[in-house]
Formats: C-alpha cells, structure tokens, sequence
C-alpha cells in the first residue's frame, strides 16, 4: 500500500465519520428538546450529544490536513511533496486544543479562554481558504491546479464559516439548558432552549449538503490528474 492509498483510505475513513457524527448530533439535540423525556434523561442526552459532537470537531482539521497531503501527493496543489509530514505538524496541535477544550468544560474561565483560542484558529483557517480556492478558480494560475479540488476547498471554506456561525449561534444554549436544569420545565425556559438549537439547524444542513457535494466531486474525478 503506497502512501496516496493510506491518505486517501483515511481521507474516506474520516469523512465517515464526520457525516456519521454529525448526524448523530442532530438527533440527539432533537432528543434534547423533547419536553416529554424526563429532565435527568434529557440531561444524559446533553452529555451524549456534547461527547459525539466533539468527534466532528476533531475530524474537520483531520480531514483538512489528510486532503492536502493526498492533494500535494497528487500533484494537485503547487507545494513540495516534502511538505506532506509537516502538514499534520500543526494538525496535532490543533487536535490538542480542540481536546482540551472539551475536557475543560468544567472550568468555565479555562474552557472560554481556549475556545476563543480555537475560534480564532478556525476564522485564520477559513480564511484562507476562501483566499486559496477563489484565487485558483478566478486567476487559474494555482496554488491549486485543478478545478474540482478548488471547488472542493471552497465547499470545505463554507463548511467552516458555517461551524463558526453555529458555535456564535449556540452560545446561550448551555445558560438556557443550566437554567432549564435547575428551575425545572416551562413554555419560557423550553422556548429560550429550543430556540438556539433551532437556529442552527439550517446551518447543519449546509455542512451535510457540502460534505456530499465534495465526496460527489471527488468519485467524479476520482482518476488522479496528470
């Protein structure tokens, strides 16, 4: 197995599991908000929900990182092949952050400190990514050589500013949810719950609707180019 069949097998493998994930997530927020499950069942949901959901939180840089080292492998983007190990280099540490943030969520001033760390990585990353693709698509004269991978890396720049906006638009979803804990169920408390959860959910389906959007552009060009 050379190492293009290792990037792509896991650049497949963990774009499983981040759709697989994410779905996951979905249907337990749904579960969340279910006012005719009992409050200690709805709170279990809430941890089950939060410990998947940070699954695709890992897979995002993951994937980005196994895409473009299987894209430098190929020849798609102007970059030496050297450059394929160091690229995961950063990806690790990266990882690290999002671990940790998730590990400290029991320390509010430690977990919001490192969050807003890792946004900030996020909206640098994202960025570039709508510089890199639109550039190559508009200028034709690279960094990335071939079409469909720009197309693909602008579906994945969309992926980003949508998961950022998501993360803007959760953020009184655990105040409303320590509320709702500890006041018990009302039409007020429940609304205010819902009503977070609810404004994000058109921004997964963004996410989901560009995973498979690149993983069709991909089969459609899945012979490598010259």
């Amino acid at each position: 197995m050379t190492l293009r069949d290792l990037l792509l097998l896991g650049h497949i493998a963990v774009f499983g599991v981040w759709l697989g994930t994410d779905i996951a997530t979905f249907i337990l927020s749904r579960r969340v908000l279910d006012r005719g499950i009992d409050l200690p069942s709805r709170r279990s949901l809430a941890g089950a929900m939060t410990s998947i959901e940070v699954i695709a939180r890992l897979c995002l840089p993951t994937m980005l990182a196994l895409g473009v080292a299987l894209s430098v492998n190929m020849g798609g983007i102007d970059m030496p092949r050297w450059v394929i190990g160091w690229v995961f280099v950063p990806t690790v540490l990266w990882l690290w952050l999002i671990w940790t943030v998730h590990r400290s969520a029991g320390d509010s001033e430690l977990s919001s400190r490192l969050g807003y760390a890792d946004l900030a990585v996020r909206t640098v990353v994202c960025v570039a990514l709508w510089v890199v693709s639109l550039v190559s698509l508009i200028g034709g004269t690279g960094p990335i050589f071939a079409d469909y991978l720009s197309f693909k890396v602008l579906l994945f720049a969309v992926i980003m500013t949508s998961g950022i906006a998501i993360r803007l638009e959760l953020r009184p979803f655990a105040a409303a949810f320590t509320d709702l804990m500890a006041q018990g169920s009302s039409d007020e408390r429940e609304s205010r719950l819902g009503s977070t959860l609810r404004r994000a959910q058109p921004l997964v389906g963004v996410i989901w609707f560009c995973l498979i959007g690149a993983s069709l552009l991909a089969v459609m060009k899945a012979v490598p180019w010259q």
